[in-house]
């Protein structure tokens, strides 16, 4: 019975703790996505592809054997003809013409192997696949730093809105307050009908943003769960926004972003194939060899009688050492060229325009920091006094000083005070994620 009542207990305790719900730091949202996400899955997939690449033109190097077995069933026997003067004059055919009869049967088996001994094409392939590897490399990098970039803002986004419904809650307890107030006033015949009927008003515009508010962040939720590739049913939530923007230091835009070191490879990238195409202008040693035997039968079982004479096998065995000399090619290598050229200059035009648009965007996002910055103080110093205003006009409304009008649009002030004070709290957040990135400082959220 003890056990059981455990069990019965452990029953009903399950669904509250799959119900909670984690919140999440954004520290751990990035690791997440960096570890989850699918695109993330496809770039690691291309760097072991690239890796694989590399591996395989590096083979080309080693040597290469095979083994092959051949036999033969001429069902017409084959012939070779030649002119008498070789044959002699023992052979009763038209002298002009002597004609030799093979085998019916025959069967081949060899060994062959080949090794290049000097390919300046491969060597050269060798470097181009090793680069276009550093190519995927870095575009892994940069597909890391926009996932982090594009997590961060929803997780402020998300932040934001959990801030308003929290800031709207507050309202709602407090216009509900006032209502209640209003009510005992209507009754006791000290305020008008209509006064009771605008706070009624107030209350279900401030229930129906809160509604709103609250879709909207479970729709930011989803679309950070899609990124984490997490469930929907997933438990998330965000942290709450801090009171204050954590500013971080940042020392200017970073050289070595992925952007710049992506367009540097792919400059890198024309110079060795222009190498590749170059080479294959130079000649190219190769070692090669073969250890074989042909026999021929006239009957197919001759080959499994173990008498001597029937066994008619020759070698075929050798050792080749072969040199390939380019002489014309049609004028393809030399076209080649001047196309991974023209790549050459593009990558290093795109490299220039790339540059001087992150320094503009670094520039850009520079300014937006401190003018959201500033907008967030005095949006902070305005709530406060929204607060405070808010406070005296409500003592008032109890005294009978102010009006209910007056006290309504002091609330809106304040409400609309909250919501541009938050706002300009995610821009800023926002604003430093992206100089962050320009700065190649992203990896705070990593380490």
């Amino acid at each position: 019975m003890k056990y059981l009542l455990l069990l019965v207990c452990l029953f009903f305790c399950l669904p509250d703790v799959y119900g909670q719900t984690k919140t999440y730091s954004l520290k751990e949202c990035v690791e997440t996505g960096i570890r989850n996400n699918l695109s993330l899955k496809n770039s690691r997939l291309s760097v072991l592809k690239s890796k694989t690449a590399l591996t395989q033109s590096r083979s080309r190097l080693l040597p290469v054997l095979s083994a092959d077995f051949r036999m033969a069933d001429y069902l017409m026997k084959p012939a070779n003809v030649t002119t008498g003067t070789l044959l002699g004059n023992d052979f009763p055919d038209d002298p002009t013409w002597q004609k030799i009869q093979s085998m019916q049967y025959a069967m081949t088996a060899r060994v062959q192997f080949g090794m290049p001994l000097y390919n300046k094409t491969v060597l050269s392939a060798a470097k181009v696949a090793r680069t276009v590897q550093e190519i995927s490399t870095l575009s892994y990098e940069k597909a890391v730093e926009d996932l982090t970039v594009q997590i961060g803002n929803v997780y402020y986004l998300a932040q934001a809105s959990l801030e308003q419904q929290n800031l709207l809650d507050e309202n709602i307890r407090r216009m509900e307050k006032l209502c209640t107030i209003a009510e005992e006033l209507y009754k006791g015949g000290v305020v008008l009908e209509v006064d009771l009927t605008r706070v009624q008003i107030s209350l279900k515009s401030l229930a129906a943003q809160h509604d709103q508010c609250v879709t909207l962040h479970e729709q930011q939720l989803n679309l950070l769960r899609f990124l984490l590739d997490l469930p929907p049913e997933a438990p998330l939530e965000v942290s709450s926004m801090p009171s204050e923007v954590a500013l971080l230091h940042t020392a200017g835009i970073s050289r070595s972003l992925p952007e710049l070191r992506l367009l540097s490879a792919r400059q890198k990238l024309a110079d060795r194939q222009i190498k590749a195409v170059r080479a294959g202008y130079i000649p190219s040693i190769s070692l090669g060899g073969q250890l074989g035997a042909v026999g021929y039968q006239e009957k197919l079982h001759h080959y499994f009688h173990t008498s001597g004479e029937t066994h008619n096998w020759f070698g075929n065995t050798y050792l080749a050492l072969s040199v390939h000399i380019p002489i014309f090619d049609a004028n393809d290598k030399r076209l080649k060229v001047r196309q991974y050229r023209y790549d050459r200059q593009q990558a290093e035009t795109f490299f220039d325009m790339q540059r001087k648009q992150l320094e503009k965007e670094y520039a850009d996002a520079s300014r937006l920091l401190r003018h959201n910055l500033e907008v967030f103080r005095t949006q902070k110093d305005s709530y406060r006094q929204a607060e405070d205003v808010y406070a005296v006009t409500e003592e008032k409304y109890r005294e009978g000083v102010a009006s209910m009008t007056e006290l309504l649009q002091d609330e809106m002030r304040l409400r609309a005070a909250q919501s541009a004070c938050v706002q300009a709290h995610c821009q800023c957040n926002m604003a430093q994620l992206a100089l962050l990135k320009l700065a190649g400082s992203l990896d705070c959220f990593t380490r």
